[in-house]
């Protein structure tokens, strides 16, 4: 006996003897900690309607279909007896040849793939069983671990045990990916063939088993040679099964690939509302029901239904906005690109959003609503000056050095920290006055009030904002993290953040100092009626009510006398807001808010391509003229519109220039204004710099 034969027999035994530990030892554990109920929830799902139905509350407070969409991908069900016998015995052939005859696992294969794992003698070596395959097509799970292969075991022969050899063979056909968006042999076989799957050939039959193989890598459109060169091992596995004869084998090799590129089917388009609400509906599913994305898309796609927190009105509002693009500046034939999210002021719900300007022509584009950008100062607000405010360490009246900080970088060098801008600094100034000017000066000093591990919890915690980054070591070792200047104080996160997350943290200032819904969906109903998901909303205080009502106030005074001042909504109602702007001018952002309404607006080019620059996007007109469209709506209603609370607020004058509670001098020379306080945090004792001395 030759040195490698005997070298191959004591692997290959090691292989039986490893395999049969592994199942000893892991077996009662894994199979007994297997939850069974998933899969077979799947598999029922895999069977139903291939819609989702999205409804939404109108006016009268009656649910409304706004509208219905399949899956996105293209599938449709077919029975196993409409299917070519091509079809079945190809699959049969290449993909499991004993699959009428197993009880879920092939333990033959099962241990000739261990033994290639210990040798590699073929790179092309599987040993799921059509079963096997059916359980990662439902659940999307497909880690190449021991412990993932060993519970695909249990839960294929469970599956077996619970259903017929026909009803897993159907599942198969249906589910199989067929490259690209195509998911199942129909639509398979419309798209590559156009004809329905019990009209294949016998080598478009083999085509089409082929695929499914390596979809992306047989696809016959894309990689023609491939495919065919696949199709003909397909049919030599069907020669060699003995589904076919060898006349047959001999003529069919020798035909083309007969494929021709068909239109994409096209699905209705989806609304960037609903489609962000898709999201979060499958992150929900894959949280609660504990599956894979692919698991959670399958139980959604059962003929399902959706309760939006959408307006119609509202986001037909938006839609048409931004559709017309003489609302929008020449830039956007150059790529410019928008985003507007709004939110409900008292529940903190999503009632619209637009991913982009323009009408929406396809469903899974980029949204940039939910994309994330810097959120530059309008981040503000939210790390420094409410968190400030509430602990009591600052006040409206506040005194601040504008002025850059001196910093000293690794190498010694002194440079002056951060800018302003525009680059105009004034000395000495209040709070209020630095809020409304945006000046990132005095944000750099707030900073250093507060420990960065207390801001990161105010807005990754209790605010929501989850793209800001405590600590993170990616595969090279290199540490990100946004617990520094730049990110908290000057908006420069990471990762950035989304303008959804974004928005539904500014309503915590309307909403008195409480963080209250941010939903997009209200629950999920499957095809029967049961609750699938009941998304009852958070509520949590992350500031007092005296604090979120005297911000109310300072931003109010960025539409009055800031950055925004240009904004004309402030003379209807009740107008806070605060702009941002990236480094390099590369997003410019503004979020504000009325008692009824929250809304946010990015404008940018798609990654930070080039700056936009000032005379360009006319960002705040464009967020002007849709909050007054939307508020026109709802004034109509309303005889006296609501008014920002000023309950348990002070009002206080204090002067300009000290900071300090104003007295007669500081009103003669004209540095008295009036500012809001907490009561038990007022402005210091009468001002020192005005008052005549005796």
């Amino acid at each position: 006996m030759s040195r490698r034969l005997k070298l191959t027999i004591s692997i290959i035994l090691a292989a039986f003897i490893l395999c049969g530990i592994a199942v000893g030892v892991l077996g009662a554990y894994i199979g007994g900690a297997i939850d069974y109920s998933k899969d077979d929830a799947l598999f029922e799902a895999a069977k139903k309607s291939n819609t989702v139905t999205y409804l939404a509350y109108d006016k009268g407070g009656n649910l409304v279909e706004v509208c219905k969409e399949s899956s996105g991908a293209a599938k449709t069900w077919i029975s196993i007896n409409e299917v070519s016998p091509w079809l079945k015995a190809g699959f049969i052939a290449a993909e499991d040849r004993s699959f009428y005859k197993h009880g879920g696992i092939n333990l033959k294969r099962t241990a000739a793939a261990a033994v290639n794992s210990l040798v590699h003698y073929t790179s092309e070596f599987g040993a799921s069983t059509i079963t096997q395959q059916v359980i990662k097509n439902i659940s999307g799970d497909n880690d190449r671990t021991l412990r993932r292969k060993l519970n695909e075991v249990f839960r294929a022969v469970h599956l077996e045990m619970s259903h017929t050899k026909d009803e897993i063979f159907e599942v198969y056909i249906n589910v199989i990916p067929m490259s690209g968006n195509v998911y199942g042999v129909r639509e398979a076989s419309l798209r590559y063939f156009g004809k329905e799957p019990d009209a294949l050939t016998l080598t478009e039959a083999a085509t089409l088993v082929g695929v499914t193989n390596a979809p992306s890598r047989f696809d016959p459109i894309n990689h023609p040679k491939e495919c065919l060169e696949k199709r003909n091992r397909v049919l030599y596995a069907m020669l060699d099964n003995g589904s076919i004869t060898e006349s047959e084998y001999t003529r069919a090799i020798v035909e083309p690939l007969g494929v021709e590129k068909r239109e994409d089917v096209v699905n209705s388009v989806a609304s960037w509302f609903v489609e962000t609400a898709r999201e979060d509906v499958i992150a929900a599913l894959c949280a609660k029901y504990d599956v894979s994305r692919a698991g959670a898309s399958m139980l959604l796609n059962a003929g399902t239904q959706i309760i939006l927190t959408v307006d119609p009105e509202i986001q037909e509002i938006i839609e048409d906005f931004f559709e017309d693009e003489t609302n929008l500046p020449a830039a956007v034939a150059d790529g410019l690109k928008y985003a507007m999210v709004i939110c409900d002021s008292r529940s903190g719900d999503v009632l619209g959003v637009i991913g982009n300007c323009g009408k929406k022509v396809g469903n899974r584009l980029l949204n940039n609503a939910t994309a994330s950008h810097p959120p530059a100062s309008t981040l503000k607000p939210l790390a420094l000056y409410a968190p400030l405010i509430e602990s009591g360490l600052i006040s409206w009246s506040s005194i601040f050095e504008d002025a850059p900080l001196i910093c000293e970088d690794e190498n010694g060098e002194v440079y002056m920290y951060p800018k302003n801008s525009p680059d105009v600094y004034e000395g000495a100034i209040t709070l209020y006055n630095a809020l409304i000017s945006s000046k990132n000066t005095v944000a750099a000093r707030m900073f250093s009030l507060l420990q960065p591990e207390e801001i990161y919890t105010v807005l990754h915690d209790e605010l929501g904002l989850v793209g800001v980054v405590k600590r993170r070591v990616d595969e090279n070792g290199a540490i990100s993290t946004d617990l520094a200047m730049a990110p908290l104080a000057l908006g420069q996160l990471t990762d950035g953040v989304s303008l959804v997350n974004l928005t539904h943290a500014y309503t915590v200032f309307p909403c008195d100092g409480v963080v209250r819904g941010g939903r997009t969906f209200y629950g999920v109903l499957d095809s029967d009626g049961k609750v699938l998901i009941d998304n009852i909303g958070e509520e949590r205080r992350v500031f007092s009510a005296t604090t979120a009502r005297i911000m109310n106030m300072m931003l109010a005074g960025v539409a009055e006398e800031g950055t925004a001042r240009s904004i004309t909504l402030k003379e209807e109602i009740d107008t806070a807001v605060k702009t941002g702007t990236s480094s390099g001018n590369r997003d410019k952002l503004l979020v504000g808010y009325t008692p009824y309404y929250t809304c946010g607006i990015w404008c940018g080019y798609d990654n930070g391509a080039k700056g936009v620059y000032s005379q360009s996007p006319n960002h705040i007109a464009i967020w002007d003229s849709v909050m007054k469209k939307i508020h026109d709506r709802m004034l109509r209603d309303e005889h006296e519109p609501e008014q920002f609370n000023l309950d348990g607020v002070k009002l206080i004058r204090y002067c300009d220039v000290s900071g300090s509670e104003a007295g007669e001098e500081c009103i003669e020379n004209g540095t008295a204004r009036w500012g809001f306080f907490n009561p038990y945090n007022p402005p210091p004792a009468e001002c020192e710099v005005h008052r005549i001395k005796e």
